[in-house]
């Protein structure tokens, strides 16, 4: 059984909490004004929903040493069942204890918590989507007023790059300064000690940092990444998942699922302080800054021409026809996205040549992805007819994911 305590150390501006278990222990270093930073540690919901994932890729029942939310025990044990079945390859069953379970509806701390939100912010398309249309009240009687936004280090800018944070950190304050929500950063060690398998599990990762501010708000917004009509499974963010990790007194929220990539263009097209400070890039060489040439800058700046709406001066200008045509997905997420844009340029009536560019690295890398099907079953066929050891060592050692073989030879191809 896997025991985790959770701690924490506060001081001016700072607030430090460790997760730890017999041999790991996970940080979260939340810097900011004294009066957004998390308030002082109640329940320890955050320890259950941090080692969660880890606790099932290891097959080991899970501890938590400190009072749960019964209603998050409820949702986890759902949790578990779920991705059990969707990744039996990667996950195993496990029980889920606590030293206390607590009936969150009838705690007093709830209440001055109702209708405020912390926001994940990473200055991206879909946190800034989310940031402003709250704002603006467009979200009708789900509408939350964001006490900050949440701008995370250590999932896709390392730890180590401090000047890439420190640029993206500006960026993403003065985003925020121009609609009067404070910016608050998050530093944490999470995915080099617990992540099993990052696409799985981001959401996880970024619904706990954000589970900090639990008793100060009631809701945790993470921006949709994909549509409710493109919603894939298994994958690491998506409303059900979400649900699975809230509680009833802390909702962590899909926000804009309704919204696909294109239309959140749209929305954000008349916030001249957000476009100014787009950043979606995070395989460039200047991380903190689009680079402008990856598949995702490319595949923003397509996202607001499809619209038909000017490009932001932070994605560095149009992309040329043969940017656009070498495209390379490494997933079949990438491939729904590019499909939406397809789908907006031609409702939009845009008849640009970069939509033809685009129609061809569509069906290129559909093409890709099912050869890499061919050669992965041709391998399977190779081990049967290689007799009963083969088939051993095939049981002895599970294939990896579909999914993840696709995208080691799309990354091949490429």
């Amino acid at each position: 059984m896997i025991t985790v305590t959770l701690s924490e150390e506060r001081s001016e501006g700072l607030v430090r909490r460790i997760a730890r278990s017999q041999d790991k222990e996970v940080w979260w270093d939340i810097k900011g004004a004294n009066d957004v930073l998390p308030p002082p540690l109640d329940l320890h919901d955050m320890a259950a929903t941090c080692f969660i994932f880890y606790a099932m890729s290891k097959g080991e029942d899970l501890y938590i040493a400190g009072p749960v939310s019964r209603s998050l025990l409820e949702n986890l044990e759902a949790l578990v069942a779920s991705w059990v079945n969707y990744c039996p390859n990667l996950y195993k069953s496990i029980r889920i204890f606590s030293d206390e379970e607590v009936y969150d509806k009838s705690r007093t701390i709830f209440s001055q918590a109702r209708n405020k939100a912390i926001a994940a912010f990473s200055g991206g398309l879909d946190a800034t989507f989310t940031a402003w249309r709250h704002h603006n009240g467009r979200v009708g009687r789900k509408n939350r007023k964001i006490l900050a936004g949440a701008l995370i280090q250590g999932f896709d800018i390392p730890l180590e790059k401090i000047q890439a944070f420190e640029i993206s950190a500006a960026s993403a304050s003065e985003t925020l300064q121009s609609i009067s929500v404070p910016l608050v950063t998050i530093q944490t060690n999470w995915k080099s000690q617990v992540c099993a398998n990052w696409e799985m599990e981001f959401g996880n990762g970024v619904a706990t940092c954000l589970m900090n501010w639990l008793g100060s708000v009631d809701t945790a917004l993470i921006g949709s990444d994909m549509d409710y009509r493109r919603l894939i499974f298994p994958w690491g963010g998506s409303p059900m998942t979400y649900g699975m990790l809230s509680s009833d007194g802390f909702k962590v929220e899909y926000d804009g699922g309704e919204c696909a990539r294109t239309e959140k263009a749209k929305v954000i097209s008349d916030w001249e302080v957000g476009l100014r400070n787009l950043r979606v890039c995070w395989a460039g060489p200047l991380t903190g800054k689009n680079c402008g040439i990856c598949e995702k800058c490319i595949r923003t700046k397509m996202n607001f021409l499809a619209m038909g709406v000017p490009l932001p001066s932070s994605l560095l200008g149009a992309p040329s026809i043969s940017a656009v045509s070498c495209l390379r997905t490494s997933n079949e997420q990438q491939i729904a996205l590019l499909n939406d844009i397809v789908d907006t340029a031609t409702q939009s009536n845009i008849k640009d040549p970069w939509v033809q560019g685009l129609k061809f690295a569509i069906f290129k890398n559909k093409l890709i992805h099912q050869f890499a099907v061919i050669r992965y079953m041709r391998t399977i066929w190779r081990q049967i007819k290689g007799g009963s050891r083969a088939i051993q060592r095939l049981l002895d050692n599970p294939m990896p994911s579909l999914e993840k073989k696709l995208e080691a030879n799309a990354k091949i191809t490429s």
